[in-house]
């Protein structure tokens, strides 16, 4: 294997892997999503606050301006005021307590509870002019601006095709009532913030689905890496207690239905047979779940050959997993590479007779 490949990010990300990229804040999040669900809750709650101040400000305005005194003073002044003001602190707070919790529940919907200062970290390549202008300049910022280029274009059509439809009643507007204009007027607007939100949560959900690939992607391992942290996790008491449990679970089970489980029979090719079975989401590394010699290899073969399981050939790996290894033993460190490598070809294998 060259350097080149060791180095390339093929593996899918450990339940370690994502747990640490969780911890410096590197998960899959959405401005657009959040910018998007709250804009079209204001659209939905604007009338609701303006209906409070509407029911409040109006008949207090009429009352208040009824018993208005002639002779006014600081008191007066202040009462007046108070009750022109109180419905539309009402309706504002109404407002914004509506857009607060659906702007917290968005977050929680996309990333979940989760506290890091990683991402607000001083560092050095934050601040760095250089840096600055490569992630300006870079794939991901060059899609981010097209991006903001397209949502303004299209936004910007929305705002001229609502214009453009109601053009006439929009210069109608002059000979109405203030009153009413303004009624007329903010109808108008509400339909056009509407069809925008509408539009730009159906922008945001793709750029949700896009960002979620590309953290799946950045959180990808080496083969290099993968293989370091199995060698971590092999000694913890948590691997070797579930190492312990497999293997009682695996003694109870017959010879058939462990191999249905493998993954890959990896064969000497006749005297040696060895079945692995790697959950990369909850496996800290590769578990034996079978092992024959002899004639119980070749009756192996024969279960894989009927169950469509793949038999890869490998003498010095099947001679080297039967002797260090028992039923419901995870694969040593030190054979974890050719095991890899091994899993590597099964899957792609797999991959491609899917596709073809």
């Amino acid at each position: 294997m060259s350097e080149q490949a060791s180095g390339e990010k093929t593996e899918d990300p450990t339940p370690k892997r994502k747990q640490d990229a969780r911890k410096k804040g590197q998960v899959a999040k959405s401005t657009d999503l959040t910018g998007a669900v709250t804009l079209f809750a204001a659209a939905m709650a604007i009338p609701i606050a303006m209906g409070i101040v509407g029911d409040g400000a109006v008949p207090m305005f009429a009352k208040q301006m009824g018993s208005a005194p002639r002779d006014l003073t600081p008191n007066s002044i202040m009462g007046f005021l108070q009750g022109i003001a109180m419905p539309w602190f009402m309706g504002t707070v109404v407002l914004m307590l509506i857009l607060g919790t659906v702007g917290v529940v968005t977050n929680l919907g996309q990333v979940g509870l989760l506290f890091t200062t990683e991402p607000i970290t001083p560092k050095f390549e934050k601040i760095n002019p250089l840096s600055g202008l490569k992630r300006i300049f870079s794939k991901r910022g060059a899609m981010e601006g097209v991006k903001a280029i397209a949502k303004l274009g299209v936004f910007g059509y929305i705002a001229y095709s609502v214009i453009a439809a109601d053009w006439s009643n929009l210069v109608g507007l002059i000979w109405l009532h203030p009153a009413q204009g303004a009624i007329e007027l903010g109808k108008m607007l509400h339909s056009m913030l509407v069809k925008i939100a509408l539009v730009w949560l159906i922008i945001a959900a793709l750029d949700y689905f896009f960002q979620r690939k590309e953290t799946e992607k950045q959180i990808k391992m080496t083969k290099q890496e993968l293989k370091q942290e199995m060698k971590e996790q092999e000694g913890s008491p948590e691997v070797k207690s579930a190492q312990y449990q497999k293997r009682r679970q695996l003694l109870k089970g017959g010879m058939a239905k462990q191999l249905k489980e493998a993954d890959v029979l990896i064969t000497n090719p006749t005297h040696f047979a060895v079945a692995i079975k790697y959950q990369r989401n909850s496996m800290h590394a590769p578990v034996v779940l079978a092992k024959g010699q002899d004639h119980l290899a070749l009756k192996m073969r024969e279960i894989a050959a009927g169950i469509d399981l793949p038999i890869v050939e490998n003498v010095p790996l099947a001679r080297a997993l039967y002797k260090q290894c028992e039923a419901g033993d995870f694969v040593p460190r030190d054979l974890f590479g050719p095991v890899a490598e091994v899993l590597a070809y099964v899957y792609k294998t797999v991959k491609e007779r899917r596709a073809g």
